[in-house]
C-alpha cells in the first residue's frame, strides 16, 4: 500500500505525504552502505528504488537533538515549494518507537525512545541535495 502511494507521488498523481519508516527502510535496503549517495553534517542520503523510478531518502542523524518544531517547519516549507529548479519533495517520515534495553547484570530494563526523521525527494542523477 505505502509503495503504491509513493509511486503515485513520484508520478505526480498525488501530493507529498507522511511515509512509513518501514517503506523507506525497504526501498533503501535497510539503509545499506551500497545505497548511500551522499552525507553531510547532520544527514545521510540514500537511493531508494521503486518499480517506476528512484528517490533520494535523507535520513537525519541524531534525531534526538533535532528540534521537532524546526523539523515540521522545514516539512511545511518543502510541501509548499514548487519550482522547476528545485528538487521535488515527495514526503517525510517522523517515526518514534520505544525499545527495552536490559541493564547489564540485572533483570531490569530501561526504556529508550528511538526517533527517526527522514525526508524523501525526487532522485536526480548526477545531482545534489545540497
Amino acid at each position: 500500500m505505502d509503495l503504491d502511494v509513493l509511486e503515485r507521488i513520484l508520478d505526480g498523481r498525488e501530493k507529498p505525504t507522511n511515509l512509513s519508516f518501514e517503506l523507506l527502510k525497504n526501498i533503501t535496503e535497510n539503509f545499506s552502505v551500497d545505497r548511500e549517495i551522499g552525507h553531510g553534517g547532520f544527514a545521510t542520503v540514500y537511493k531508494g528504488v521503486l518499480p517506476n523510478g528512484n528517490v533520494a531518502v535523507k535520513r537525519i542523524r541524531n534525531s534526538h537533538s533535532i528540534n521537532e518544531a524546526l523539523f515540521y517547519r522545514e516539512v511545511d516549507s518543502l510541501l509548499n515549494i514548487e519550482h522547476k529548479n528545485v528538487v521535488r519533495f515527495l514526503g517525510f517520515c517522523a517515526s518514534t518507537d520505544q525499545t527495552a534495553i536490559q541493564i547489564e547484570g540485572s533483570k531490569q530494563h530501561i526504556y529508550a525512545e528511538v526517533r527517526e526523521r527522514l525526508l524523501c525527494f525526487e532522485y536526480i542523477s548526477n545531482g545534489s541535495l545540497r
